[in-house]
C-alpha cells in the first residue's frame, strides 16, 4: 500500500490484521449541535443529559449505493475521541466562530457537537474527517471535502496564543513532548535536538502564522507544515499525501489510508522508534476501530464529493491563458482532464531506487521546491506526487506547505529571492524555491493563464 520511506529501515510496520480486528468497532451516536453564548435553549445541556443514546449508522438497513453514501456522510462527520463535555457551552468566550442563525456553531469545530454514548453522561468530540475538510467559501458558504482547519476558519485567536504563552517551563515541556509524539523522527534529529531547536516563541510564531488550509498533522513537520488537501475528486488520484505516501490502487486503499490517519501510523513502529504506545491527539479512542461497513460508507462518500458550483467562466481571456498553458508544456505534468500525471516528482538529494522505477510512475526531473517534507519526515518518501490543477479556484494555499496566498503570488518571480516575504505561512523572510514555470510571462499573459487556471 505504501512507498518505502527515504531511510527503507524506518518505513511503518502497522500493527497486525488479528491485533486490529481485535479492537472494539466505535459506534456512530447522534450528536446534537452546541450553541453560542446566549443562543442556546433553556436547560438545553440538561435537557441533553436525558436523552437516550441512539446508533445512527446500522449497515443492516442499508440497501443501494445511495443509502452507503448517505451513510458514509455520517460516517465522515462523526468524530472519533471523546472527552467530558464542560460545565460551560464550549468556546462560549469565543466572538469570531461563524455562528448559524439558530445560533449554532459549526459542527465541524472539535468541541462543537455534544454526544450522548450513556445516559446521564455528555461528551464532547474532535478527530472527525469533517474536522480538516470543510471549506468555508468567501461568502461564507461551507462544503465538505474542502480544505479546512482543524480548528476555526478564521486566523488563531489571540487568547489561544496567549495560553501558550502562559504555559509554564514544565507545562511546555510536556506540549514539547506531545510535539515529538507527532513529528518526532530520530533517524533525522534527535529528541533532544527537537527540543532545543524550538522556543517556545518559535512556536508561538509557528502556530500564529498558519492560515486556513495549512496544519502540521502527524507525521509532518511542526515547522514546515503541510497544506491541506482537497478530497475532490481522489478516485482520480493514484497517490495520497503531499509525498505520495500511500499508494491508491481502489476503494480499498482508501478505507486503509482513513484507518492511518486516526492514529494508527502514531502506533505503527519507524525502525526501533513507536511514536506512541497509546492515543495521541490525532488518534481515535484507545482501543477502538472503525468497522469496515464505516470505512466502506466513508469512502464512497468521499468519492461521491463534487465541488460547488465554480463562478468563473471560460471566457476570451481563459482561452489566451489555455492556449499559454499548452505552450509553456505544463500539460507534462498536469495532464488534462485530471490535470496531473499521477506521477511521482523526486526531489534534490534523492536518488530514486531501482525497483520503485519498475513499480511506480517516477518522473526523471525535479522541480526544485523544498524537500523537507519529503526528506526529513515520516511521510518523507523523497518524492512530491504532481498535484491535479482542477479546483485552484476554491482552494488556497500554493506549494506544499501554503507559502504562497495567491495564484499571482505563485507566478511572480520576486517569490525567488532570498529577502522574500511570503503571503502564506512563513516564519520569516525566505524564497519560496522551485516550479519557475511561467515566472516570465508578461503581466497579461499571467492574469489570462490565472483566468483559464480558475475555470478547472
Amino acid at each position: 500500500m505504501e512507498l518505502p520511506l527515504v531511510q527503507r529501515d524506518r518505513s511503518p510496520r502497522y500493527m497486525t490484521s488479528a491485533e486490529y480486528y481485535a479492537l472494539t468497532v466505535r459506534p456512530i451516536y447522534r450528536s446534537c449541535p452546541a450553541y453560542a453564548k446566549g443562543r442556546e435553549p433553556p436547560g438545553y445541556l440538561d435537557t441533553l443529559k436525558q436523552k437516550d443514546p441512539e446508533i445512527i449508522f446500522d449497515p443492516s438497513k442499508l440497501h443501494t449505493r445511495e443509502d452507503w453514501i448517505r451513510a458514509g456522510k455520517l460516517v465522515f462527520e462523526s468524530d472519533t475521541s471523546f472527552r467530558p463535555a464542560p460545565a460551560a457551552q464550549p468556546a462560549s468566550d469565543q466572538t469570531t466562530w461563524a455562528v448559524a442563525p439558530d445560533g449554532t456553531l459549526p459542527s465541524y469545530v472539535p468541541g462543537f457537537r455534544y454526544y450522548i454514548r450513556k445516559k446521564g453522561v455528555l461528551e464532547v468530540g474532535s478527530n472527525s474527517c469533517a474536522g480538516c475538510h470543510t471549506r468555508m467559501l468567501a461568502d461564507g458558504s461551507l462544503f465538505e471535502g474542502g480544505q479546512g482547519t482543524p480548528n476555526s476558519p478564521l486566523p488563531r485567536s489571540e487568547a489561544a496564543i496567549r495560553a501558550i504563552r502562559e504555559l509554564t517551563p514544565d507545562e511546555f515541556q510536556a506540549r514539547l513532548d506531545r510535539l515529538w509524539t507527532s513529528f518526532g523522527a530520530p533517524w533525522v534529529m534527535s529528541k533532544e535536538e527537537f527540543e532545543k531547536s524550538l522556543t517556545k516563541d518559535e512556536y508561538v510564531q509557528i502556530v500564529s502564522a498558519m492560515p486556513q488550509s495549512v496544519f502540521a498533522r502527524q507525521g509532518t513537520s511542526i515547522t514546515h507544515p503541510a497544506r491541506v488537501p482537497s478530497l475532490i475528486g481522489i478516485a482520480d488520484i493514484k497517490y495520497l499525501d503531499a509525498t505520495g505516501l500511500v499508494r491508491n490502487r481502489g476503494i480499498g486503499d482508501i478505507m486503509r489510508y482513513a484507518i492511518l490517519n486516526e492514529g494508527l501510523d502514531t502506533l505503527a513502529r519507524y525502525g526501533d522508534f513507536q511514536p506512541s504506545p497509546g492515543p495521541t491527539a490525532f488518534s481515535a479512542e484507545q482501543g477502538t476501530r472503525y468497522s469496515d461497513e464505516q470505512l466502506y460508507a466513508l469512502a464512497l462518500y468521499i468519492e461521491s464529493l463534487r465541488p460547488p458550483p465554480n463562478p468563473n467562466k471560460f471566457d476570451a481571456l481563459a482561452q489566451h491563458g489555455q492556449e499559454i498553458f499548452k505552450s509553456e508544456g505544463c500539460p507534462t505534468c498536469h495532464t488534462p482532464p485530471l490535470y496531473t500525471n499521477n506521477k511521482l516528482n523526486p526531489v534534490h538529494g534523492f536518488k530514486v531506487p531501482d525497483d520503485l522505477r519498475k513499480t511506480d510512475a517516477i518522473m526523471n526531473t525535479t522541480v526544485g521546491t523544498d524537500p523537507t517534507l519529503a526528506l526529513e519526515t515520516r511521510r518523507g518518501t523523497g518524492f512530491y506526487k504532481v498535484p491535479s490543477l482542477r479546483g485552484l479556484w476554491y482552494r488556497a494555499g500554493y506549494g506544499h506547505g501554503g507559502q504562497a496566498a495567491t495564484l499571482e503570488e505563485w507566478f511572480d518571480p520576486a517569490r525567488l529571492d532570498d529577502s522574500y516575504v511570503p503571503k502564506g505561512f512563513h516564519t520569516g523572510p525566505g524564497p519560496i524555491a522551485g516550479h519557475e514555470k511561467g515566472l516570465d510571462l508578461t503581466p497579461q499573459e499571467k492574469s489570462d493563464l490565472i483566468a483559464f487556471l480558475k475555470t478547472l
